[in-house]
């Protein structure tokens, strides 16, 4: 047993410990022996509430929600008895018929994991687990990410910097335009995140409720299971083999892919603008950028970031390879996948803080930015180009390429050529020539506003 983080096999157990421990809670090995308890102990109170068992007495319910909460004596003491059944659900099983031994509960052992095959308990526990994660952990940092990032759009929405495209010199945008960007496309996947809802059944060793229905034919067992399984906060899926198909778990990890990507693409654009020398960031004195050059303060919370979002990916994408695919009615290979999906959210985790940490940082360098916006004004040969077009001249843009192209074109330069083409274009400047841009950032800025202000209130 590790003892000591420098002993760790992973670095979600290790380095990153401090960042990932709130996970332990959702993805653990103990809480998922404590969501199976949970599981076999709520519907063992349904199916007395249905009639399949004798009514539970007052005393006896509270008996029973005293062990929806296990130790972890008593989650050694499960794990115990798997090392002899080779088995951990029917671990949990025999645990509970320890439990119920000594008690008025005696007569219901029987009942416990009644009709149930191990999937039931397991399928739903998973489901359990992922949803409680990403409504809990993972939504409340991408939020923190996006207000971080509307914050910045909001700061600079009128700071105007040179738009690339193919990495060329292309027009004049704004930065705060560059990050609201991101915002928007955050904002639209944050909003599909919160309405996914997981489904789980309860439906036995085929999905066909076989057992159920020998045993207790007059129970209505499809209202029972689909009461049981929409009790947990999921959406009941009725029709199955012994697993519950993961088309629902592997639309939730194909999403959180794409947002992984849009933040990827984040962190690659600021590390470009820190290249270049367009954005600084706010270093420490006692903070190493390089081993052996002094003046350094690497973009390491956007690499980190970065790498990071891709680790997530990389165990998303195999989940989604892996899960929706069964030989037949049943195999285990999926058994040890799953326990991975807490390492997967881990390095989001990592990735989220790693963000929210270097957009804190980063300052303006705005001698650098004017410098290379006004460097060549050739940027504004488009406007050449249109203009032109309004005057109905069919050579429009050979025209304003034969002005442009190629050439070192200075202020003066440009009030020169456009003279005798219309004042419009001779006044504009590259501050001016920005459309919508201003007006565009600023209702994304609002839309996000408004979004996360309405969830802070909820």
């Amino acid at each position: 047993m590790i003892t000591d983080s420098l002993d760790a096999l992973s670095p979600l157990d290790g380095r990153y410990a401090h960042q990932t421990s709130t996970l332990a809670s959702y993805f653990s090995e103990f809480a998922l022996i404590s969501h199976r308890v949970k599981i076999e102990i709520l519907y063992l109170q349904k199916i007395s509430q249905f009639g399949v068992c004798r009514p539970l007495k007052p005393l006896e319910k509270k008996l029973l929600n005293d062990l929806l909460t296990i130790t972890k004596k008593d989650a050694l003491a499960i794990k115990k008895i798997e090392a002899k059944t080779h088995h951990d659900v029917k671990a949990i099983e025999y645990f509970l018929q320890k439990k119920f031994k000594n008690s008025s509960l005696n007569d219901l052992i029987p009942f416990i994991h009644f009709g149930l095959t191990s999937e039931d308990v397991n399928n739903l526990s998973y489901r359990w687990m992922v949803s409680q994660a990403v409504h809990e952990l993972i939504l409340p940092e991408l939020k923190l990410v996006l207000a971080k990032i509307n914050s910045l759009s909001q700061e600079h929405a009128k700071l105007v910097i040179l738009a690339r495209t193919h990495g060329q010199a292309a027009v004049p945008t704004t930065l705060g335009k560059e990050f609201s960007v991101f915002g928007s496309r955050l904002l639209t996947q944050l909003q599909k995140l919160e309405k996914i809802k997981l489904q789980g059944k309860l439906n036995g060793a085929v999905g066909g409720y076989q057992s159920f229905v020998f045993a207790h034919p007059k129970i209505n067992w499809l209202k029972l299971s689909q009461n049981f399984v929409t009790s947990l906060d999921l959406n009941w899926r009725a029709n199955t083999t012994q697993i519950a198909p993961a088309d629902d778990l592997v639309e939730l990890f194909n999403h959180l892919h794409l947002i992984n990507s849009i933040l990827i693409g984040l962190n690659q654009d600021i590390w470009r603008y820190i290249s270049d020398d367009w954005l600084v960031q706010k270093g420490k004195l006692d903070k190493v950028g390089s081993s052996t050059m002094p003046q350094k303060i690497n973009p390491i919370e956007f690499e980190n970031s970065e790498g990071n979002l891709v680790m997530a990916n990389g165990f998303y994408e195999t989940l989604s390879r892996k899960l929706p695919i069964c030989r037949l009615q049943r195999d285990l290979s999926d058994s040890t996948v799953l326990r991975n999906i807490g390492s997967a959210f881990g390095y989001n985790l990592i990735a989220f803080n790693s963000l929210i940490r270097g957009l804190n940082t980063i300052d303006i360098n705005f001698e650098v930015i004017s410098k290379a916006l006004h460097q060549n004004w050739n940027i504004l040969s488009e406007a050449i180009n249109v203009e032109l077009r309004t005057q109905n001249q069919v050579k429009a843009y050979e025209q304003a390429a034969s002005q442009m192209k190629n050439k070192k074109i200075t202020q003066s330069d440009w009030q020169n050529i456009t003279k005798t083409l219309s004042k419009k274009l001779m006044i504009l400047t590259p501050e001016t020539y920005l459309g919508k841009t201003v007006a565009i950032t600023q209702s994304s800025v609002n839309l996000i506003n408004k979004y996360l202000n309405r969830k802070a209130r909820s």
